[in-house]
């Protein structure tokens, strides 16, 4: 049996509270993306339901990289990306 590692089942539970938080918090700031953005309501509903099509449509490619390399590799690849694109915007 494999140990367990504290370290690594905090991380997934903050890469769950971060994935999650992140879905959740559109709803509330749509109103502002409206504003912002001068959306129409059809097009700001588009925005959380284009993050679930994302999952469904992403979870393949992410499968097949995390069957090619390693999951700690994909992780800490998908997070460089992510870090890059934040700091870049």
């Amino acid at each position: 049996m494999k140990k367990r590692n504290p370290l690594m089942i905090v991380l997934i539970m903050l890469i769950f509270f971060v994935i999650s938080f992140l879905t959740n918090i559109l709803g509330p700031i749509i109103p502002d993306i409206i504003n912002s953005f001068s959306l129409g309501i059809g097009l700001a509903g588009f925005l959380p339901f284009s993050f679930f099509v994302a999952y469904g449509i992403m979870s393949i490619p992410a499968g097949v990289l995390i069957e090619r390399y390693s999951e700690k590799n994909v992780m800490i690849s998908a997070f460089v990306l992510a870090f890059l694109g934040a700091v870049m915007s």
